[in-house]
């Protein structure tokens, strides 16, 4: 036993777990900057973090595979149940709550997914050939994200479009991400540009890739008709589903995307948050006004600039350098994920990894797209930076049980 928790301490990668005590760190203390009551919870949360790493090291990975499937089941009748248990915050009925202690099922479902996923994946090595697998997969990744987007909470489901490039890894075509992306962009210019405008501009990109290329098979040409009226579709249904099926917060925020937000006429309501966001970004200038003297954070003028706006804290605090210093060490922490999950020696790590790797760089650019007015504010949190024990919680389950399935893939002893 000795033996083994030596050669498990040698194996495991100390460069990753180094990084992340200092981002826990580094957003424990912009955290305390924002809110001295909030940093104190974080700390407890921080501490029970700490609690799980070892929980996690207390078990071989071939248990975690073997009790997956469970796992998914449990976080998808936990998904079920937050619809009649649930407490209704911020519009959505997204938590369970048990006197002080509150917890997203959202949250569990990332980790639930990505093993789910990494489970199938190893099961059948080829997905690209196999379109039986592929479609369980989708099904897989749909449901959590389809009753996570009807609590409503459009934003915890978005991350689930991650697995699309833990996919692409293991052999989607590309054409796929280039469809859900090109869908993504229809969607959101279909609520401000005419339909007949842009049926106009999908004909004629129909008519010369249709007719721009010979000897077209009778499956190619249905392929072809068949994007052409799927995007179609989707550029009729998007302003009806935007006005019947979104919260009215929801629309405002996608809303002040198209608007001036420095505008008298939105900079009190609908444009509020992303107005302070940037000025207390922009207020940093180079090198920041320092630790604790930012004057919109001190303030407190941007709303849950403790959760999802907890970078305006970075920018205004640490300026440029600080901003820029911190966007590479965290793409830096993201690449040594890939790196490690890329070095697996059996599939379901590598897979898991690259779920875990997706699943935070797709926050992470979100996050900052949204206090940067380049996204509409949608809830996402910037993974071990924002306060919350229950995205805390799951993040650092995510990232350890990918270091322990690593660690053991070095060596089949352990």
């Amino acid at each position: 036993m000795i033996k083994r928790n030596r050669i498990l301490l040698k194996n495991i990668d100390w460069k990753i777990v180094m990084i992340y005590i200092i981002m826990i760190f580094f957003g424990y203390i912009n955290l305390y900057s924002v809110s001295h009551e909030k940093a104190e919870k974080q700390l407890v949360w921080i501490f029970f973090s700490f609690i799980f790493i070892l929980i996690i090291f207390l078990f071989k990975p071939s248990h975690y595979k073997y009790i997956t499937p469970i796992f998914f089941l449990f976080t998808f009748f936990l998904l079920i149940g937050v619809f009649f248990f649930g407490k209704n915050i911020n519009g959505a009925r997204s938590w369970y709550v048990f006197g002080p202690i509150s917890f997203q099922p959202s949250e569990l479902s990332k980790i639930s997914t990505s093993l789910m996923v990494a489970h199938l994946i190893s099961q059948n090595n080829n997905i690209k050939n196999n379109k039986k697998v592929l479609v369980y997969i989708l099904i897989i990744i749909m449901i959590p994200s389809f009753l996570i987007f009807v609590q409503p909470d459009p934003g915890s489901s978005i991350i689930f479009s991650s697995f699309i490039l833990t996919l692409y890894r293991e052999g989607l075509p590309i054409y796929f991400i280039l469809y859900f992306l090109f869908s993504i962009f229809l969607f959101i210019i279909s609520l401000n540009i005419s339909f007949w405008i842009i049926a106009f501009f999908l004909f004629c990109i129909f008519v010369i890739i249709f007719f721009s290329k010979k000897n077209l098979s009778l499956l190619k040409r249905f392929y072809y008709i068949f994007l052409f009226i799927n995007f179609f579709i989707i550029s009729i249904i998007s302003p009806f589903f935007f006005k019947k099926f979104l919260k009215q917060h929801h629309k405002d925020r996608i809303n002040i995307l198209f608007k001036n937000e420095f505008d008298k006429k939105y900079r009190d309501n609908v444009g509020y948050n992303l107005l302070y966001s940037k000025t207390a970004i922009g207020s940093g200038k180079l090198f920041g006004k320092g630790y604790k003297k930012g004057t919109v954070t001190k303030g407190k003028f941007v709303p849950e600039q403790h959760t999802d706006y907890i970078f305006c804290t970075v920018g205004e605090e640490w300026g440029f350098v600080g901003s820029v210093t911190f966007i590479i060490f965290y793409l830096l922490f993201i690449s040594r994920i890939y790196f490690l999950s890329e070095r697996q020696k059996d599939h379901f790590g590598r897979v898991f990894g690259y779920s875990i790797g997706n699943i935070i760089l797709v926050h992470f650019i979100i996050n900052l797209g949204m206090v940067m007015g380049i996204f509409p504010t949608i809830g996402i949190v910037l993974p071990f930076f924002s306060y919350g024990g229950s995205s805390l919680w799951s993040f650092t389950i995510l990232l350890f049980l990918f270091i322990r399935i690593d660690a053991s893939d070095q060596n089949t002893f352990l």
